[in-house]
């Protein structure tokens, strides 16, 4: 298993704004690619926020030939979404894990 996290800040004026679109819009799209296993949201909580909220989306994916069909046919695409509504009101950095136990 693979997860695929994108911590992003978001400027405070975007912030709800923001969190509706990704609940709207771009997470039914992310999910209608097929390839994503389920995804979580979570606002990181203990960090400074004086110039934005931090988020981390969790991208699951059931195998890393799953993550690679997802990077060459729809990652580009998402980013592009992204970047039309929110270029320069958020920043963000992209991390790759892989599962190496889990338990309940």
């Amino acid at each position: 298993m693979m997860i695929y996290n994108v911590t992003s800040k978001v400027e405070h004026h975007s912030h709800d704004q923001w969190l509706q679109w990704m609940e709207q819009a771009y997470l039914p799209h992310v999910m209608d690619s097929g390839t994503v296993e389920d995804f979580r949201l979570a606002r990181l909580l203990g960090v400074d926020e004086s110039d934005g909220v931090t988020y981390a989306l969790l991208l699951t994916f059931a195998s890393r030939p799953a993550f690679d069909i997802y990077q060459e046919k729809f990652a580009l695409d998402h980013q592009r979404m992204i970047d039309r509504e929110w270029k320069g009101k958020l920043y963000s950095f992209p991390s790759l894990l892989e599962v190496v136990a889990e338990g309940q």
